[in-house]
């Protein structure tokens, strides 16, 4: 089975974007961005997840990092 773990928290904090802003910008609420980014809770939506890469401006392999799970 496969997994990805979120670089998001990087990404965000390398930018210089508070999770509030992230969130504002991408229309989601604050408890979504904090889930995706200690990876909690369902997988997020493809397109929550396209809306963050075109803001953020990183592609999938940026913002996770596929590790394998047995």
């Amino acid at each position: 089975m496969e997994h990805y773990k979120s670089n998001l928290r990087d990404i965000r904090e390398a930018a210089g974007i508070s999770q509030e802003q992230l969130a504002s910008e991408v229309g989601l609420n604050k408890k979504t961005i904090i889930a995706m980014e200690s990876d909690e809770g369902a997988d997020p939506k493809v397109s929550t997840v396209k809306r963050i890469m075109a803001y953020l401006q990183v592609n999938f392999e940026d913002l996770y990092v596929q590790n394998q799970v047995q």
